[in-house]
């Protein structure tokens, strides 16, 4: 038997597939499941909110879910009087119990083209189908077809890794993003089902808010998916820069698949399915896609507390500044800031051509390391001034033109943690397909 080695990224799954992707086999729940109970958002939304994930647990309570498959990541940052062991060996063993009493379903080789519709948006395309995991570093500076968009924190890896380790199914959360502006790759997919009245294989409403989703299954071969696949190979991010895909969600998790795939691949044969993860691609340039800001909400210190600091160290670490910045450069940003107590602004010196956060972000590290001050990073207003009114310190972020993305790729290998978000919380990827990685 062959094994995997630390090869260069050229795997292919068939003539006509781009190097650095896979034609998966996906599983979708049995049709007699109710995919409402079973679809449930992505498992690092909502970290700061129990009462979240108290209802969704209600909801699913009587029923076959994808909730009783994952790990709320709320409860790696708030454990409860449930081990997290025992959290996980409750998802391996039912993972278990649905694979053999058959509710889930294997497809044939294919991908899924899906139609999210959310509050905010009527439509957003993506295209289901897996990555070489030999083809994506989260290494700063990587060269990579897949490249994080963001620094990835590695002690936040092995608990997520415990999750995978045992596991016999991946449930996919991961969004990458291609740079397509002439809609070549998954537009046309849409253009053909719409002109040929093909019905989905799913359509389901979605739970707290999620608007609903649709799914169109393209064969292995079909001539679209075809067609789609080639135009993924004339993208001019990937011939001009060698950038395929950036990850837009979940880089965490895509950063744990490959943790768990280098620690496997020196004794398991060379196409072993750990090699590859199940990912949504989206097209940057789809109207249903927004960026949205990742606000920071703070514990452990008072807003007076805050804005001292603040002045402290920017006044005493001036290495915020480029080394070709000058002062005259510099862009007083103020930060709107929220307390139960105080609502005021929290000055930011940002040098041209730097995004505010990246000049934030150090700073809160330094209180978080120094001065016991807790962060957590939330999605949406309306979330910022509840936990502001139930004491914490919110600051809100101004949000990063989605249309920047790819140039600061290529030119500084990858942003500051948690720079942005595509949408709001309740525009995140659902969990419905799934596929064998054991």
């Amino acid at each position: 038997m062959s094994t995997a080695t630390p090869e260069q990224c050229d795997y292919f799954s068939g003539p006509g597939t781009p190097s650095g992707l896979m034609i998966p086999q996906i599983m979708l729940p049995h049709p007699t499941i109710d995919l409402y109970h079973w679809s449930v958002i992505a498992c690092d939304q909502h970290t700061a909110s129990l009462e979240y994930w108290q209802e969704t647990a209600s909801i699913t309570s009587a029923f076959p879910s994808a909730y009783h498959l994952i790990l709320p990541e709320y409860y790696l940052e708030h454990p409860d009087d449930i081990p997290l062991s025992k959290r996980i060996q409750s998802i391996n063993q039912t993972m278990a119990g649905y694979l053999e009493a058959g509710l889930l379903r294997q497809l044939d080789p294919g991908c899924i083209l899906v139609d999210r519709a959310t509050p905010d948006h009527p439509r957003r395309l993506g295209l289901l189908l897996a990555i070489d995991l030999e083809c994506y570093d989260f290494t700063p500076g990587s060269r990579q077809l897949v490249r994080a968009t963001e620094g990835t924190v590695v002690s936040r890896i092995p608990p997520r890794a415990a999750v995978r380790r045992d596991a016999p199914l991946e449930l996919p959360h991961v969004q990458l993003l291609i740079d397509d502006p002439q809609q070549t790759v998954i537009e046309p997919l849409y253009e053909q089902v719409q002109k040929t009245g093909t019905e989905p294989i799913y359509d389901t409403l979605l739970m707290q808010q999620g608007g609903s989703v649709k799914g169109w299954f393209f064969p292995e071969g079909a001539p679209q998916l075809n067609k789609a696949l080639q135009a993924l190979n004339r993208l001019d991010s990937l011939l001009r820069h060698g950038l395929l895909m950036a990850v837009g969600d979940g880089n965490h998790s895509l950063a744990t698949a490959r943790e768990h795939w280098l620690a496997l691949r020196s004794h398991v044969p060379a196409d072993h399915p750990a090699r590859y993860a199940l990912v949504e691609v989206l097209n940057l340039h789809d109207a249903g896609l927004n960026f949205e800001p990742i606000h920071r909400v703070l514990s452990g210190l008072s807003a007076e507390a805050l804005m001292n600091a603040a002045h402290r160290w920017f006044g005493s670490h001036p290495e915020h500044l480029d080394q070709q910045s000058s002062a005259a450069e510099t862009t007083e940003v103020l930060l709107p800031m929220l307390s139960r107590c105080h609502e005021g602004q929290l000055p930011l010196p940002v040098p041209a051509g730097k995004l505010p956060v990246a000049v934030l972000q150090p700073f809160l590290d330094h209180l978080a390391d120094r001065e016991q001050v807790q962060i957590d990073y939330i999605h949406g207003i309306d979330e910022v001034k509840r936990l502001a009114d139930a004491g914490f310190i919110g600051l809100l972020l101004p949000a990063m033109s989605k249309h920047d993305l790819f140039p600061c790729i290529v030119r500084d290998g990858i942003l500051p943690r948690k720079t942005f978000s595509m949408g709001e919380a309740y525009e995140k990827r659902y969990y419905l397909e799934c596929r064998r990685i054991r």
